[in-house]
């Protein structure tokens, strides 16, 4: 077997002072290719026959490599010196001492008895019976003991009748080794390989232990295959007591056109459903030149409660949908084309038939811009061609298309844009319900808007503020759309992107009727030399001058002369505090509709605290409170407490402890977390134990806690 090093940040390989082993100047990596021998002595017995005897000290430097020792001889007969009790080496990569030593010139091999060696590459230090260097740059060691730790604090020990170390590929092969833990033998094998340098290597990676009521002890010991420079692939054996033996295994790749990662997880038969269950999955992109880009991103599972039964995150059990997508794409300066065929793996039991996405089989769709166009106009184009399927209620295809134009004028901080376009949207329907005759609708309508905004700035001390209003004219006629279809088009929430869309819906099936003016108001105080923002501050709010009468299918028209009005604020100030807020009234009902208030202090990657205020009326109303903060030097400590006041019950509940010293480090997490879509609750607990040197992965746990705690560095 082998332990592997992967990707991590540089504290975990950050290694224990073990040196200095050896009190030598350091060599000069210039001098490897050097073939001489320069013998250094205080004083020498020559013999022209048999050799000679050092006495005074003697120093040999050969390449980059430096022996030295207090006396030794020459046997000229085996072209080898012999050297006393005291012997150093040293070279740039390591240093080795020893009771006596023979190297031979021949061979430019070295042999010592009762070494201690020192490795500078991890950094990590050791001893053995005997060690022996020979031309290929392999250390052979005998009864050998391996660690990272400090000198005196051997909190971990391989040991090993027998290590192999190829410094030239970084990797070490120790036979019947015994890894102990704090004096506790916690692995023996009679085989194991293991790196002696930070680059990636084969091998096991350390196991992750955990538990959770759904899955039970959970155990994980992931073998990373380090197949070339631009591909590799992790392999993942984990046992679940409650639902058995899984394998997890990823993929990726990576060449100068084309990248991806392609992933599969099967478990036979789960103790708990009597099925058989898996996952499988691909993300990859290509790069096909002169503005061509392929894209594949698709994930499918066995059942609806895939994620639920055997993932720990709330993220991964909140999903309704898994997409499966292939998509081909052409860019230039002016064009944007699009293909893709796109299909849905339903998760939630609860939907119907009816109310499942559609399947895209395929879409075509352009658009274009050209600035500056003919008579100096910006001439705008969007099209598309869908066909939808589904297994029941109406399918059948979509034709869009919409040219536009806009004159741009501007003037000394002021622009104004008018812009007209013409929008078509043709059908042509199957499975229609019982009395619907049309079964080729077209809707036809135009947009006209006048867009006008300014910036102002002022400046001070060191500072700049702008000012920057904005107002737009829209005015789409009515169309009576009530017997188009929707396909895929929503009415998204207000915010301040919807504020300035000319079509409140998104998606061609519907064209909002409106007649409104929208006003905004943004403004900004910056650093004047680094151009960074200190505020931001938006308000805005719609004017309506009709009513608004096309709706999606149960909804109502609106008549309201003004909309909600919303604002945003977001502040930094010293250095480390961030502040952000918005608010949304409700202008016809005087009430609030929606507030946030995040505020966030973080001095790195490990000091981190934030707070967040969450509410939307009727249906969200949450206190978001999470932190990460080293208590001491080598003690951390990390938590999270997302409560609903509107349930009184929490959403996600972790808290954790880190400790970690130069040469290990273990990390422990208690977890409680909304497990699935009915609101059910699951506990659960990661372990994860860091020898480093030995191994530097990170493991579960830290992504977890990364995508818990806004700004975290998980080491």
């Amino acid at each position: 077997m082998a332990w592997a090093a992967g990707p991590t940040r540089a504290p975990l390989l950050q290694g224990c002072p073990v040196g200095p082993l050896v009190d030598m100047p350091d060599p000069d990596p210039a001098d490897a290719g050097d073939p001489r021998i320069d013998v250094l002595t205080g004083h020498l017995d020559m013999d022209m026959a048999t050799g000679g005897v050092f006495s005074d000290g003697i120093r040999i430097r050969r390449g980059s490599g430096v022996i030295s020792a207090p006396a030794g001889r020459y046997d000229k007969e085996n072209d080898r010196f012999l050297l006393d009790d005291g012997f150093q080496f040293r070279d740039p990569q390591g240093a080795l001492t020893g009771s006596h030593a023979i190297f031979d010139i021949r061979s430019n091999s070295l042999e010592v008895a009762d070494a201690a060696f020192e490795l500078f590459t991890v950094p990590s230090r050791g001893s053995a019976a005997t060690v022996a260097v020979d031309d290929a740059d392999i250390l052979t060691l005998k009864d050998v003991t391996y660690t990272t730790c400090a000198r005196g604090q051997e909190d971990w020990l391989l040991r090993a009748g027998r290590i192999s170390i190829n410094r030239d590929t970084g990797m070490a092969t120790a036979r019947n080794a015994r890894l102990e833990f704090k004096g506790v033998p916690i692995l023996y094998t009679p085989w194991i390989t293991y790196p002696v340098t930070n680059e990636r290597q084969s091998g096991f990676l350390l196991p992750s232990l955990g538990r959770s009521e759904t899955r039970g002890v959970e155990f994980q010991l992931p073998y990373y295959l380090n197949l070339a420079p631009n591909y590799d692939a992790t392999l993942t054996p984990r046992y679940m007591d409650r639902r058995g033996l899984e394998l997890l295994s990823e993929f990726r790749y990576l060449w100068p056109a084309h990248k991806g990662t392609a992933e599969a997880e099967y478990l036979p038969d789960d103790k708990v459903t009597g099925d058989s269950r898996y996952l499988f999955g691909i993300r990859h992109q290509s790069l096909l030149g002169q503005g061509w880009r392929a894209t594949a991103d698709a994930r499918t599972v066995s059942d609806t409660r895939y994620f639920e039964d055997l993932y720990g995150s709330t993220a991964a059990t909140s999903q309704t949908h898994l997409s499966r997508e292939l998509r081909l794409e052409y860019f230039d300066s002016i064009w944007s084309l699009l293909g893709r065929v796109q299909d849905f793996q339903t998760l939630d039991d609860r939907l119907a038939a009816t109310d499942k996405p559609y399947r895209l089989v395929p879409e075509l769709a352009a658009s274009a811009y050209r600035p500056r166009g003919l008579l100096g106009l910006d001439w705008t184009f969007d099209g598309e061609l869908a066909v939808f399927n589904r297994s029941e209620g109406t399918t059948g295809s979509r034709l869009h298309f919409a040219p536009g134009v806009v004159l741009p004028l501007e003037y000394r901080g002021l622009w104004l844009k008018p812009a007209a376009t013409v929008d078509f949207t043709g059908y042509r329907l199957h499975n229609l319900p019982p009395g619907t005759a049309d079964t080729r609708p077209t809707r036809t309508v135009p947009v006209y808007s006048l867009d006008m905004g300014a910036v102002f700035e002022r400046s001070g001390s060191g500072w700049l503020q702008t000012l920057e209003p904005r107002a737009q004219y829209v005015h789409i006629p009515f169309r009576d759309q009530a017997s188009l279809p929707v396909f895929d088009t929503i009415e998204p929430d207000f915010n301040m992107v919807q504020l300035f869309r000319r079509n409140r819906f998104v998606g061609y099936d519907r064209i909002g009727d409106t007649n409104r003016l929208n006003l905004g108001l943004t403004t900004r105080v910056l650093d004047a030399g680094s151009g960074g923002e200190y505020l931001t501050a938006t308000i805005g709010q719609t004017r309506f001058f009709s009513k608004q009468e096309v709706t999606l299918p149960g909804g109502a028209p609106v008549d309201s002369n003004a909309s909600d009005w919303l604002a945003d604020v977001g502040v930094t100030f010293r250095q480390y505090w961030k502040m952000s807020a918005g608010y949304q009234w409700g202008a016809a009902a005087g009430q609030t509709q929606r507030a946030q208030l995040g505020v966030q202090y973080r001095r790195d990657g490990q000091r981190v605290v934030n707070l967040a205020y969450r509410y939307r009326r009727d249906s969200l109303e949450e206190v978001d409170l999470s932190a990460a903060w080293p208590l001491t030097d080598r003690w951390s400590a990390v938590a999270r407490y997302d409560h609903s006041l509107r349930d009184n019950r929490a959403l996600e509940r972790f808290a954790g402890f880190e400790y970690h010293n130069c040469c290990w480090g273990v990390r422990v997490v208690f977890r409680n977390y909304i497990a699935n879509r009915t609101g059910s609750s699951d506990n659960a607990i990661a372990v994860q134990l860091i020898l480093k040197g030995l191994t530097s992965v990170g493991d579960p746990a830290g992504r977890q806690l990364e995508r818990g705690i806004l700004g975290y560095e998980a080491d």
